[in-house]
């Protein structure tokens, strides 16, 4: 025999043994589930979420109505469907942490997404809080009056010309240029594109377009990523020509990124550099380097327009969807602004009781980070009803499966804002699992509810157009004709 032969052999009798072990003498061999994925973590969520184009996240729902709230998903991985479990791995002073072979294909080591240090992501989410606070948020309160305006503008022009909207562009557009505009100091110009397009998110969306190979096989998503983060440098060379990175290893300086964070025409700077950029921002924060300044830019730019975008495409879609809820909500958006001049400001669109309750029905539902988000067991191990968990196991929990949870949500797959009106909706709220908890919370939380996507957009668009199934057919890539409300819309 040859040793090609021996080579083979010995490689086909080493991978029967391995998966003899997993699923019979691993520590994790108690618990129901796949026996592929207890096999071959990998193979099995390629074939579910590329083969069958993104379904994992549903056999997994499927896989927890069969066998209850653990179960096994991977060769080291549990799902967990149990809002106390959640609640438990993900409070504040946890020692549960990421999962770092799991998060190096959705974001970049240190970013503030990235980072799976806990001491070393608290310094850098205290430098960030500052910048993508309600307060910052509320200071552009103009730009998203304006930006809204533009993206309604745009929507008049194609009903003017009689041509067919993308609203999934035309939204992801209207983040986009927000985003940019706190991130990196200077709006992108998304909305003033005739596909709503611009070259750093069509590169966004090409990393994403490798979301399903990524969590399977890492190393593929890291090519697309880092072209993510190619882009972002060139945006900041764009923005600042004098400023290069020529592979330097060491931390940038105050001078070498002035020209990012000096006038862009109107004596606006970004405060996103500003705060990075500051070695006495926060006790422990460190300069990055320019390389590590793009990966953490991207990762905001990603984050921020994404969430965001999604957040008013579902809203768009339920209240399309559900006649007596698009009534009710602009029969009280019409008695609280009776004039389209009338000025929309966060104050008091937060006082319509109906609209809150839409928008947080909204993000129960259509939240933007419906899959699973695995965090590994400490050295002390965890004790999972009763059994002794290793140290190293991962814990995955969905926001999908955790906000459709049936024993907390009533008829959790309606979409029901009514819900938010009941005396126990204080409660709900805590159940809510969109932003995550803890100290991992979503970061720019306040980006996402406040104004930017739902207190000045949505009820504006709702307000110029209705958003009735005649403005637009809620399905693919949301493209139809568009129409204003009638003239005799308003009393």
């Amino acid at each position: 025999m040859s040793s090609w032969a021996y080579l083979l052999t010995a490689g086909v009798v080493s991978w029967v043994v391995k998966a003899i072990y997993n699923l019979y003498f691993h520590p994790l061999s108690r618990y129901p589930g796949s026996k592929v994925a207890a096999v071959s973590s990998s193979w099995w969520e390629w074939y579910w979420n590329y083969y069958h184009n993104g379904r994992l996240l549903f056999e997994v729902e499927r896989l927890h109505q069969q066998h209850g709230p653990v179960i096994r998903i991977g060769v080291n991985d549990l799902h967990v469907s149990d809002m106390a479990v959640y609640q438990d791995i993900t409070k504040v002073n946890t020692n549960f942490t990421k999962d770092p072979h799991f998060y190096q294909f959705i974001s970049f080591p240190g970013t503030s997404i990235g980072e799976t240090n806990p001491a070393k992501h608290r310094v850098r989410r205290k430098v960030l809080t500052p910048a993508l606070s309600g307060t910052r948020i509320q200071e552009l309160a103009p730009l998203i009056e304006a930006k809204t305006i533009q993206l309604l503008g745009r929507f008049d022009e194609s009903n003017a010309s009689g041509s067919p909207v993308c609203v999934t562009a035309a939204a992801k557009a209207f983040t986009m240029d927000i985003i940019s505009k706190i991130v990196l100091g200077q709006e992108l110009g998304c909305l003033t594109r005739p596909d709503f397009r611009s070259e750093l998110s069509d590169n966004l969306n090409a990393a994403f377009e490798t979301g399903w190979i990524g969590p399977s096989f890492p190393n593929v998503s890291a090519v697309a990523m880092w072209s993510c983060a190619n882009m972002t440098e060139k945006y900041l060379k764009r923005f600042g020509p004098g400023c290069q990175t020529n592979g330097q290893a060491g931390p940038a300086t105050q001078e070498e990124l002035r020209p990012l964070t000096v006038s862009t025409g109107r004596g606006e700077r970004s405060a996103v550099i500003d705060m990075l950029m500051d070695p006495k921002a926060v006790k422990g924060h460190s300069l990055p380097t320019l390389e590590e300044l793009s990966d953490e830019l991207a990762m905001l730019l990603t984050a921020g327009s994404d969430t965001s975008s999604n957040a008013i495409i579902s809203g768009i879609y339920y209240v399309c969807h559900h006649t007596n809820i698009y009534q009710t909500l602009l029969d009280e958006l019409k008695e609280a602004f009776p004039s389209l001049g009338t000025d929309i400001t966060y104050e008091n669109a937060r006082k319509l009781t109906y609209l809150q309750a839409v928008v947080k029905e909204t993000l129960r539902l259509g939240h933007p980070l419906p899959g699973r988000l695995p965090r590994k067991v400490p050295a002390e191990g965890y004790t999972l009803y009763g059994h002794h968990l290793p140290p190293g196991v991962n814990i995955h929990t969905s926001a999908y499966i955790l906000n459709r949870h049936a024993d907390i949500w009533d008829r959790p797959n309606d979409f029901d804002p009514t819900r938010w009106l009941s005396e126990d909706a204080a409660t709900l709220d805590k159940q809510l699992t969109t932003f995550g908890r803890g100290a991992r919370q979503c970061l720019g939380k306040e980006y996402v509810f406040r104004p930017a996507c739902c207190h000045r957009s949505f009820p504006r668009a709702m307000l110029t157009f209705g958003l009735k199934l005649g403005f637009m057919r809620v399905v693919g890539s949301l493209r139809q004709p568009l129409s204003p409300l009638p003239s005799d819309a308003y009393p």
